[in-house]
């Protein structure tokens, strides 16, 4: 508690209790979010249970585009649930639907802990710092040092995430830091807290590249190589001519990759050969005789993706229940991988389409379309600082790309970091409340 009064004055004596306790939950949950699941609930519950006692905001709140249609979309999903579980066959299907539709309801924790924030840039920053500490801590934590030695780095580090989760994190932490940087390069009177702020986002930096690069996820190389290219246009963008000390980025940004995919040259260039067969089969128009690579099992789950949203296109068929339709495909061949179902058809978008149909879809676009209005204004009419308006598009721009190759919503990690960006995102709109 000591810690986080000295980083937050709204939690210092003299502030209603209530509101104290309500930032309180915010700073736990921002702390624990990477780091300890139940740590990252026992804050979401905090913040929750004292927003229910602002009765003056949440009814300010629920005439918000941005809450309304964040309701509209919990609604569908409980009405969509609801019809999908009164004429389920199966209770494997009943139990995926009631939990994929909790999942999908707890994304709106971001709502509330948007209202804490409530735009403040040094909260927030602190806090996504805090989130990212608390993930180099997790990877620290995961990894078997009594075994540690130089093999380590010519192997996939999957023992914290999956890997492509894995480097879906790392690469955003990485595009963070660079973001935000002259926060932890500006000045300050004493010498040694700037040193100390450097030397963290240095070793941060490091350990997040290097992470990123034993995903051995090419899903996440490529988002993070498209929105690194973003975030640097939007820094020439922002200062309307070139200026030296973006040399020093651009090598941070691209040189440090480039140097660390040279050293696991041999690994790296097996990840993309692994699938030249299979791009000799798509040339020569046999779709069909697609191996059971990674790259061919995400293609036949787009293909079978496909074929059942066309089924339903409107309402679709229910949250959580592509696992089942996987399930009772009868396509072992293309559909399973070392005789195990796929969970999930590995993609994003096609998930929604067929959990949710039409419908279903253009509410949760509605929703981040919003989102995205409120921070454009707000960058537009200068009301957010500068790096803000960088770091937003950028993770955006790697989110979207990333989640053409994975599907992660209904995990806890994938919703906390929603809670956290989207949460922070919405807050900007929130500073009058």
């Amino acid at each position: 508690m000591a810690a986080f009064v000295q980083l937050d004055p709204g939690l210092r004596r003299g502030t209603p209790r209530l509101q104290r306790l309500g930032l309180l939950g915010a700073w736990v949950f921002a702390a624990c979010a990477l780091l300890s699941t139940s740590g990252a609930y026992a804050g979401l519950i905090l913040l929750s249970l004292t927003f229910l006692f602002q009765p003056a905001a949440w009814r300010a709140l629920v005439r918000d585009p941005v809450t309304l249609a964040a309701l509209a979309f919990a609604c569908y999903v409980l009405l969509r649930a609801g019809l999908v579980l009164s004429s389920a066959g199966s209770p494997e299907l009943a139990g995926d639907v009631r939990e994929a539709a909790g999942d999908w309801i707890k994304l709106l924790f971001f709502i509330p802990f948007a209202y804490w924030v409530r735009g403040d840039p040094q909260r927030i920053g602190w806090m996504l710092s805090l989130a990212l500490v608390g993930f180099v801590l997790g990877i620290f934590y995961h990894i078997d040092w009594g075994s540690f030695d130089r093999s380590f780095f010519s192997h996939r580090f999957e023992t914290y995430l999956p890997a492509i989760a894995f480097g879906m994190f790392a690469g955003l932490g990485v595009l963070g830091l660079l973001a935000m940087r002259q926060r932890f390069w500006r000045r300050s009177g004493r010498s040694a807290k700037q040193w100390a702020r450097v030397g963290l986002w240095a070793l941060l930096l490091a350990v997040l590249l290097e992470g990123l690069l034993l995903s051995f996820s090419r899903g996440a190389w490529l988002a993070f190589a498209v929105a690194g290219a973003t975030l640097m246009y939007l820094e020439i963008r922002g200062q309307g001519r070139f200026r030296p000390r973006w040399a020093f980025v651009g090598v941070l940004a691209v040189g440090v990759p480039l140097l660390l995919a040279g050293l696991h040259w041999e690994k790296v260039t097996e990840r993309f050969s692994d699938e030249a067969r299979l791009l000799e089969r798509l040339s020569a128009g046999d779709p069909q005789g697609v191996p059971a690579s990674p790259i061919g099992l995400r293609l036949h789950a787009w293909q079978f993706a496909w074929e059942k949203w066309r089924e339903r296109p409107w309402l679709g068929w229910g949250p959580g229940a592509s696992r089942q339709l996987v399930a009772h495909s009868g396509r072992p061949e293309r559909l399973a991988n070392k005789g195990h179902w796929l969970p999930h058809l590995h993609n994003t978008y096609l998930e929604v389409l067929v959990q949710f149909g039409l419908w279903g879809t253009l509410l949760l676009l509605l929703l981040l379309g919003l989102l995205v209005r409120g921070l454009y204004r707000a960058c537009r009419d200068g009301q957010l600082p500068a790096d803000y308006c960088r770091l937003f598009p950028t993770l955006l721009i790697f989110v979207l790309i990333w989640s053409f190759f994975n599907y992660r919503v209904v995990h806890h990690d994938w919703r906390f970091f929603w809670v956290l960006v989207a949460g922070a995102a919405y807050s900007f709109q929130l500073r009058g409340l």
